[in-house]
């Protein structure tokens, strides 16, 4: 990336709700657009939302994904053009050689990647038992911070969810329960503003002979 930005992760149900769709869009919308990486796994449901959320606005995103990086082990398989275009402006990130196929022992390995690269993990859907509640676990034990989206009492994929937040985990109704905890980033200071402050600082005569003598390098 042309500049380091913080990497917030967005995990939940690959079978998720329109709510849960919904969340993750507008929460990865509106964190790139403050100048976060949003980081997901690529798969389908709130991972590829997400991706996609932070695409939308031209924002950076990392897929970290539980095989190779190379086109033919993408998966699912139907995500490829996702993954094309996550690489134009992110990354695609896996611990595992071209050719390695995903499997039921890599996916859930993928998220320690996940929980440990990011400031925090946001689980927006997930059901009683779920591979995003292994993330969330994960960055508890990182001691990084976890976040959760509250739901329906009605929908098994508000269970894993809910139950988060019942241990501890901050809830999320909206972006400034996140930025709460993770301030935005300092904006950096364009070359225009640095001649600005130049010219409003009184130099010293020594200051002024070493950028006289600066200049003339």
């Amino acid at each position: 990336f042309a500049e380091e930005k913080p990497m917030i992760a967005l995990v939940g149900a690959r079978k998720c709700t329109r709510y849960g769709e919904q969340v993750a869009h507008q929460l990865a919308h509106e964190l790139s657009l403050s100048g976060y990486t949003i980081v997901s796994g690529l798969a389908f449901g709130i991972d590829s939302v997400s991706h996609k959320g932070a695409l939308n606005t031209g924002g950076a995103t990392i897929a970290i994904l539980a095989g190779g990086v190379d086109d033919i082990s993408i998966a699912p398989q139907t995500h490829l053009p996702l993954a094309r275009n996550i690489i134009r402006n992110g990354a695609l990130v896996s611990e595992y050689l071209p050719g390695s196929q995903a499997t039921e022992r890599t996916f859930p390995a993928r998220n320690r990647i996940v929980a440990g690269m990011c400031l925090g993990t946001v689980v927006i859907e997930a059901e009683e038992r779920s591979g995003a509640l292994i993330t969330a676990r994960l960055a508890l034990d990182y001691n990084r911070e976890v976040f959760a989206v509250p739901g329906s009492l009605f929908s098994p994929l508000s269970v894993g969810t809910n139950s988060l937040i019942r241990s501890g985990a901050k809830i999320v109704t909206s972006i400034q329960d996140i930025l709460e905890e993770f301030p935005l980033p300092e904006k950096k200071i364009s070359p225009n503003q640095t001649q600005t402050l130049d010219a409003e600082h009184q130099y010293t005569d020594t200051e002024r002979k070493i950028l006289s003598t600066l200049s003339c390098a």
